[in-house]
């Protein structure tokens, strides 16, 4: 058996010897055919597939889109399936045949994709034949795997689409060939000698967890293809529930997790809410303080056994890697990754630039600066007006914006604010403008977005969108309404809002609606200033109210025993009392949820009543009444 070393030396060479085309990537990534590709959950047992399983799967579905599409290449046609041995075999497939994948997003609504599917001329999408929303004929993929594919020497094509997300819902596609996705994973070299930490095992494996969507730039490069290229594994999720990817992690070994800050900062709240029930807190802390003190080899050594008992609830003893990416985390959430022990790197990229950078540094009082580091060697930062400029060989070579093609000359402005240390380190300061980097990692445009409501038959008198919250990252709707707003047009404003919100791509929606009756706007000016706002919330000249509490009112409490336990569940997974959860109070508007504590409640729920509801963007349940109307509409 060839050691680690000797692998990833081979390997590199093949990076810089390779022509860039996808067709040399898949040749590297499939060479080793007896190593497992992905490991997952069947029937409640662990299952897995060898990369030599898989490349037949895809040969045989390569040789079926030959025939069908009889000899049709250079299309483009949908990939239309979550992170899945599935979504592998269609994307190179589609290449194989000598034709073009375009990654569907899988949370952008129905008239986005459609519009983008128009644009790329797409006539044919591949699926698992569940109901085809976009009028397309459907091919699936499960069933044409075991083709015959012998003698066919395939044609191979090196482009690929995917997207990302406008708040106008304006649509953008990203086009990568194979010899910018390769100029990415060249950087695999310089990465490896800045750290011998990503090379750690658990048990002699790496194994990567696939949190991140494939058909998202960051999880397409640092899971699909960075590992995925040396031969190692992935090990799939079944659903999003917090408890379900814990319990993953922890059964199949998971020594690598990737996410975006949403999900470590979910973690560092429900550590710090158990360790707060215990009565530890000052306890804890003060073992956090003494494990960042140490140096980094003593620190990990002290907490594996300091904080066992947190570990072994959390990731368990596999972890050995992390990193974040997508958008701003806390710091409170950096230090405590890696003060229990859980080395925990910021990274950075875009869809238009891929990605370009992570700090590695091995210290951790430079880790916890949380800088972005410095720029791998297929790119170069450059800082124009206080924004970061990404050039180089990695990044998509063209993008369409509503329809409009146009050629990057791999050079792109990211329009974020960065400023760089004396040590050579990026550090990400916020958006340019009044733009909002959403704890999603979205770039939101609050005068993209105020442009998609429409208020003119409310009670509105001015309003305006902002980021707010401890950094600014919680897209919220701040409406002054007239002093003698009814209860009546409250209710009649907030489904209004309501409703038009959840008309917007699910990563573009505001987070959060607040009611004041105080002006928001200064005397004498002629629009309302999103600083000007902020600074007087700050000053409490601008008093917020939620729209349940915007009227002061007794809620009735009587329920029946469906609500009751819903109402329960939705406690615990959100760590609120019972008493403040309003039968109509809204999951993630009213009460802070999460996408992740979304998935943990609607998990709850289908156990503790034998159901499969599931998350349907056209009829979404967000209340204890829209839950226990759909809980008693499957029970009969």
């Amino acid at each position: 058996m060839r050691s680690q070393r000797y692998l990833i030396r081979e390997y590199t060479r093949r990076l810089r010897e390779g022509d860039g085309t996808f067709a040399d990537i898949f040749s590297a990534q499939f060479s080793q055919k007896e190593n497992v590709f992905f490991e997952f959950e069947k029937d409640g047992r662990k299952a897995a597939i060898t990369f030599g399983e898989v490349e037949r799967k895809i040969d045989g579905l390569a040789a079926y889109l030959l025939r069908f599409l009889k000899g049709k290449k250079d299309t483009y046609i949908a990939l239309n399936v979550d992170n899945s041995v599935e979504w592998a075999v269609g994307f190179y497939a589609i290449l194989k045949s000598g034709n073009k994948p375009y990654l569907v997003n899988l949370r952008h609504p129905r008239d986005l994709t459609l519009s983008i599917l128009k644009t790329l001329e797409v006539e044919y999408c591949l699926d698992l034949g569940q109901s085809n929303p976009f009028g397309l004929p459907s091919i699936r993929i499960d069933g044409h795997m075991d083709e015959d594919a012998s003698g066919i020497d395939f044609p191979w094509a090196n482009e690929i689409a995917l997207s990302t997300s406008a708040t106008t819902m304006q649509e953008k596609i990203c086009l990568y060939t194979g010899k910018e996705i390769l100029a990415q994973l060249r950087n695999t070299e310089s990465v490896l000698k800045k750290t011998r930490m990503i090379r750690k095992t658990y048990g002699g494996t790496i194994k990567l967890l696939a949190f991140l969507p494939f058909y998202h730039i960051f999880g397409l490069i640092t899971t699909f293809f960075w590992f995925t290229y040396f031969g190692y594994e992935i090990v799939l999720l079944e659903d999003y529930a917090p408890k379900t990817i814990l319990r993953t992690i922890r059964r199949f070994g998971v020594t690598h997790v990737f996410a975006v800050p949403l999900f470590y900062h979910e973690i560092e709240k429900n550590i710090l809410s158990s360790v707060e029930k215990r009565g530890l807190g000052e306890k804890f802390e003060k073992a956090c303080n003494f494990a960042l003190k140490l140096p980094s080899k003593l620190s990990l050594f002290f907490a594996k056994r300091a904080f066992r008992e947190v570990r072994n609830a959390l990731f368990g003893p596999s972890v050995r890697f992390c990193i974040v990416g997508g958008s701003y985390i806390r710091p409170s959430a950096q230090r405590l990754l890696n003060a229990i022990g859980y080395p925990l790197f910021n990274g950075y990229g875009t869809s238009e630039v891929g990605i370009t950078s992570c700090d590695f540094s091995i210290s951790l009082k430079k880790r916890l600066r949380c800088s972005i580091g410095t720029p791998f060697p297929s790119a170069t930062y450059r800082i124009e007006k206080g924004c970061l400029v990404v050039e180089g060989d990695s990044t998509c070579h063209a993008v369409i914006v509503g329809g409009k093609k146009t050629e990057t000359l791999h050079r792109f402005d990211t329009l974020d604010l960065v400023e760089k240390d004396e040590d050579g380190l990026y550090y990400v300061k916020g958006r340019q403008s009044d733009l909002i980097v959403a704890k999603n990692g979205e770039n939101l445009n609050p005068e993209e977005l105020e442009t998609h409501f429409d208020l003119s038959s409310h009670r509105v008198k001015r309003s305006t969108i902002l980021g707010l919250g401890e950094h600014e990252d919680v897209p919220t709707f701040v409406l002054e309404v007239e002093s003698d707003l009814t209860p009546e047009e409250a209710e009649s404003l907030k489904q209004a809002l309501y409703a038009q919100n959840e008309a917007l791509p699910l990563s573009s929606r505001v987070e959060a609606f607040s009611l004041t009756y105080d002006p928001i706007q200064s005397e004498g000016a002629i629009k309302v200033s999103r600083a000007y706002v902020r600074a007087h919330i700050a000053k409490k000249d601008i008093r917020l109210h939620t729209f349940d509490d915007l009227f002061v009112r007794e809620t009735a409490m009587e329920e029946g025993e469906v609500e009751a336990v819903v109402r329960s569940i939705f406690a615990k997974n959100l760590n609120l009392p019972e008493e403040k959860i309003a039968p109509t109070s809204h999951f993630a508007y009213d009460l802070g949820g999460t996408s992740l504590s979304y998935y943990a409640i609607l998990v709850e729920i289908n156990e503790r009543f034998s159901l499969t509801l599931t998350y349907d963007p056209e009829h979404p349940l967000f209340t204890i009444e829209d839950f226990a109307r759909a809980i008693r509409e499957k029970l009969g």
